[in-house]
């Protein structure tokens, strides 16, 4: 074949390895970096990401969590089997848009699902723990958040468990 005997060819070749290779050495390990750091990576609980957005006295929280559904049928994110508990052991409601399904996770598998709760600025005073089937996760720690120093509608993004704005 000719085609290899083209300098340019050669060129593109090992162009195209050293960036391959170079973003393999410069991408950073999410098992070491991320909030799951702190959580055993067999945990079947594991917290991703929290984005909190203020709407004048209340917040819209998002949870990006890792679950592993060890149950053999489907695992529709919704209560009584999902729970989001203030530091008064009170439900936190969940933020439903009548557009979007509750996301589930097939029977027996592992996956990344977001979930939505509707805080009000009481609940930001304490901890908050994440239960899904029995498996508790600490999603904030009992550090209170000041609602007001937020600005409003503006996403607010914790990896760790000390909310501090």
């Amino acid at each position: 074949m000719r085609i290899f005997q083209r300098f340019e060819v050669w060129l593109l070749l090992i162009a195209g390895g050293i960036a391959i290779w170079w973003s393999f050495q410069t991408a950073p390990n999410r098992a070491e970096t991320g909030p799951g750091a702190e959580i055993s990576a067999d945990s079947p609980l594991q917290l991703r990401r929290c984005t909190l957005e203020r709407d004048f006295g209340n917040a819209r929280l998002d949870l990006e969590v890792r679950y592993k559904n060890a149950s053999p049928r489907p695992l529709s994110m919704q209560a009584p089997d999902v729970r989001l508990l203030n530091a008064a052991g009170k439900d936190v409601p969940p933020f439903i848009l009548p557009v979007e399904r509750p996301p589930s996770i097939e029977a027996q598998t592992t996956g990344d699902i977001r979930l939505r709760f509707w805080l009000e600025k009481a609940d930001l005073a304490g901890p908050l723990t994440l239960e899904i089937r029995g498996q508790k996760l600490e999603v904030k720690n009992g550090t209170p958040l000041d609602l007001e120093k937020l600005e409003n509608g503006k996403p607010k993004v914790w990896t760790s468990l000390n909310w501090a704005p």
